[in-house]
């Protein structure tokens, strides 16, 4: 007990506008086209069209998930002559979803095993 005390306390406390832009970041990674993406771009850098093909979306869909996720700073974007080309940004995202699948996978086991 006296060891999650420590840890509890070594984390920090954040500021309104902090945690803010915490929520804000969980709110682009709220939206399963979003993290469809994202789980995308995770093998590598796309462009629109192929995260067309690979998502079944249309192209303005795809187009306006990642404004968001730009705007948010998980994704960015470089030009390659008339095409634009998409990667994640900020690898702590990748670590968030490894996490999150982790845990979920972990539950849905647990699930299973209780099962008859």
């Amino acid at each position: 007990m006296a060891g999650r005390r420590e840890a509890q306390a070594a984390h920090p406390i954040l500021s309104d506008e902090a945690l803010r832009l915490v929520a804000s970041r969980f709110r682009a990674l709220g939206d399963p086209s979003r993290l469809r993406i994202l789980n995308l771009l995770m093998q590598g850098e796309s462009g629109v069209q192929a995260l067309v093909k690979a998502t079944g979306l249309e192209q303005p869909n795809v187009s306006r998930h990642l404004s968001v996720l730009r705007r948010e700073g998980v994704v960015e974007r470089r030009s390659n002559g008339n095409r634009a080309l998409y990667r994640i940004q900020d690898p702590t995202i990748v670590r968030v979803c490894e996490i999150v699948c982790g845990g979920l996978t972990g539950r849905l086991m647990e699930t299973l095993e209780a099962m008859p």
